[in-house]
């Protein structure tokens, strides 16, 4: 049986560029974002503003600071407004101030300018605002090097809400007087704008960032999403990702914290909802396959000690050593709450309750057909994990509810009873594949949690076509083809196999064995200790001549061996180190990455144990090729763990070489080939790479 090896890789590209910056003062300053916090100014009643332009660079990993005070934010490279430029926003020396700051070199970033005085900074004459624009599409003939991370059709076109509401979120349009449109809306008035100005940069939007990213993780967008589950929806990312593309553009060999542990591509978390009588029987057959890989994947536990119509009481002296079973094997345990009710969001049927709950007193009951009684949300948190923790001598951190359904309280009752992780939302659904912290009654204004969510990417459940023991290779198909996009981005996958049919281990089995390159595969407990310590860290970096240091503040040492930075351009440069605040060294590890990209890491991964099919084991070599289907262009990644002869050829369908793109020796690390395919033909081809004599050929697809 084929199996796969964990390994790390980062797959991004990004562009340089030594203008825009040089008038900033500071070598370290030039290469530091200040984010404008306009709270204040704007008379905002939440920080829903600037938490989303925050979770935008905090997620983008670029070095920021946060200020209100535009005389601060002017000694740094880039300022990105958290909020409108409105009339009364600024006073006239703070405008003045920033039209002089970019006329030296700098590079501002606006949403919803509004204020006429600042029109000529922003090369626009005029704005219209409107609640009936659903899309916005980015204009990637125009090759602006801000799209560099918009290398997928669903990134270049977003959602602002569904047609069939006739009042979305609030845009606002740009006549041009001066700058170029980068994007548009679905009325074709113009959505972005660009402006040099004097030394320095503008870029206008028309959008706020709240409605794109916080609206979002709320799940209080105008159904917005394209997919539910099992498809790839980016909408928040590709807001996200375009801004990372500003500051690469104008940022000398940007340094960014790299968002999948080591030097992956990207994360896979395998779990499992254990939440009927056949996932508590078939469920080790799951665990000794994923033991044998060495892989330890989370299991989500309904503790339904409850006879009720719905459901049988499988949670019983019969299945509890059965969970002892799966949690020998290294596998971790989380809760799928107790009762597994699908009218769990309903809050007129479940209100928040009280804490003091046990499975003595809390006893809920649904009648089949109808709703559910005597339940609470506090009852469903606090029962599972108290149970669980009581029975295996273990702590629960992480907590799913049963079918997904997402209480305006569930929050409020997770952070209370002592969870840190939610995985009940879905990505596609919310838009936004990369973690987020979770706020309270789900409202836009709700304090902040210690809760984060980890949104659920692929499943087991198809609604318009089920998964069965004849179909499941499509859908394992469907599932490479969204991990694929998210390995694009860096960003990480959550997958849901109920383990109630061997025929789905059958497709787990096959997801493992056909992953892509640079995929590391995990549970998700491990993956969210491993983001809480990204996000925890700050960091900078300086450069001179062909030299760049990344500086750690020592407060953040040791750092998490998972944790590492990637250099933009950085194969280019003479030498790269890493220091802490005092100028004492800091070891790092430094392997190539995608074309001319450096990753550095501060130890060296461990063995994680997921064993290699032959080629690989032989090899140390992993292969990809995305975007595939490919339109005008694609990249091919690869890995060498030593230097090698590589040959990289292109074949047609009759067995033809079309393209030799590799033939020669390269030194160990990831290497990215860029190809240009827009010569080639629709249809199927072939890609063939050998290394030292020995070959693995691959599909692809060109499609228009």
């Amino acid at each position: 049986m084929k199996t796969l090896k964990a390994i790390i890789v980062i797959g991004c590209i990004t562009l340089f560029q030594v203008i825009g910056f040089s008038q900033i003062t500071s070598t370290v300053n030039k290469r530091v974002v200040a984010l404008l916090d306009l709270t204040v100014k704007n008379s905002e009643t939440s920080d829903a503003e600037i938490y989303s332009a925050k979770y935008i660079l905090k997620t983008a990993g670029i070095p920021f600071i946060v200020t209100g005070n535009v005389d601060v934010a002017k000694n740094y490279g880039m300022v990105l407004a958290a909020s409108k430029f409105d009339v009364t926003t600024f006073t006239t020396a703070e405008k003045d101030t920033l039209i002089s700051y970019v006329n030296r070199g700098g590079v501002l970033v606006a949403p919803n300018v509004r204020d006429s005085y600042m029109f000529p900074l922003f090369g626009i004459s005029a704005h219209l605002n409107s609640n009936s624009r659903y899309l916005v599409k980015f204009k990637m003939f125009l090759n602006d090097p801000s799209f560099k991370w918009l290398n997928d059709t669903m990134e270049q076109t977003i959602s602002l809400g569904k047609t069939t509401y006739t009042s979305v979120i609030s845009s606002r349009s740009y006549t041009l007087a001066g700058a170029l449109g980068l994007a548009v809306f679905d009325d074709n008035s113009t959505a972005i704008t660009k402006r040099n100005y004097g030394l320095g940069t503008t870029y206008a939007l028309g959008f706020s960032f709240k409605n794109l990213i916080l609206t979002n993780q709320l799940n209080l967008d105008y159904s917005a999403n394209r997919f539910y589950s099992n498809g790839f929806e980016p909408t928040s990312d590709a807001m996200m990702l375009f801004i990372k593309g500003i500051y690469l553009d104008h940022a000398p060999r940007a340094v960014w914290l790299h968002t999948s542990p080591y030097d992956s591509k990207t994360s896979l978390m395998i779990t499992h909802d254990i939440d009927a009588t056949s996932s508590y029987d078939t469920m080790h057959y799951y665990s000794d396959y994923e033991n044998s890989i060495g892989l330890k994947a989370s299991y989500f536990f309904t503790t339904h000690y409850i006879d009720d119509a719905l459901l049988a009481a499988f949670y019983n002296l019969n299945t509890i050593p059965k969970v002892q079973d799966v949690l020998n094997k290294g596998h971790i345990a989380g809760s799928h709450s107790v009762g597994h009710f699908p009218d769990f969001d309903d809050e007129s049927v479940f209100p928040l309750g009280m804490l003091g709950n046990t499975s003595s007193s809390y006893l809920p009951y649904n009648f089949g057909s109808g709703s559910t009684t005597a339940g609470s949300v506090l009852g469903e948190t606090e029962v599972s994990k108290n149970l669980l923790e009581a029975n295996f001598g273990i702590v629960i951190k992480t907590f799913r509810a049963g079918y997904l359904c997402f209480h305006d309280q569930i929050i409020n009752a997770l952070d209370t009873t002592g969870y840190t992780n939610s995985t009940t939302l879905s990505a596609a659904d919310i838009l936004n594949n990369f973690p987020f912290q979770q706020r309270k009654n789900r409202s836009t204004s709700g304090a902040l949690t210690n809760v984060w969510e980890y949104p659920m990417t692929i499943s087991d459940v198809f609604t318009s076509n089920p998964i069965t023991p004849t179909n499941y290779p499509q859908k394992v198909a469907t599932w490479l083809d969204v991990i694929n996009r998210n390995m694009a981005n860096n960003a990480p996958n959550v997958l849901l196999i109920h383990p109630t049919r061997l025929y789905k281990l059958t497709a787990e089995q096959d997801l493992v064995n056909g992953l892509p390159p640079g995929v590391f595969v995990t549970n998700l407990d491990l993956f969210a200790n491993y983001w809480k310590a990204r996000n925890a860290i700050s960091f900078t970096s300086k450069i001179s001549n062909d030299s760049l240091t990344v500086i750690v503040p020592s407060a953040f040492l040791p750092l998490n061996q998972m944790i590492s930075f990637v250099v933009d351009k950085g194969q280019l440069l003479a030498s790269i180190k890493a220091e802490d605040e005092f100028g004492n060294p800091i070891t790092v590890i430094k392997s190539n990455f995608n074309t001319n990209d450096v990753i550095l890491h501060f130890e060296n991964y461990p063995a994680l144990g997921i064993k290699t099919n032959t080629f690989q084991k032989e090899n140390s070599t992993f292969i990809n090729c995305y975007p595939n289907p490919a339109n005008t262009k694609c990249t091919f990644d690869f890995r060498l763990e030593k230097t090698a002869k590589v040959k990289l050829e292109l074949i047609d369908m009759l067995g033809n070489n079309t393209n030799t793109l590799l033939d020669k020796s390269l030194e160990e690390g990831w290497q990215s080939v860029p190809f240009n395919t827009s010569f080639l033909s629709t249809g199927i081809y072939f890609y063939k790479l050998t290394v030292n004599g020995v070959s693995v050929t691959k599909k692809m697809i060109i499609s228009r």
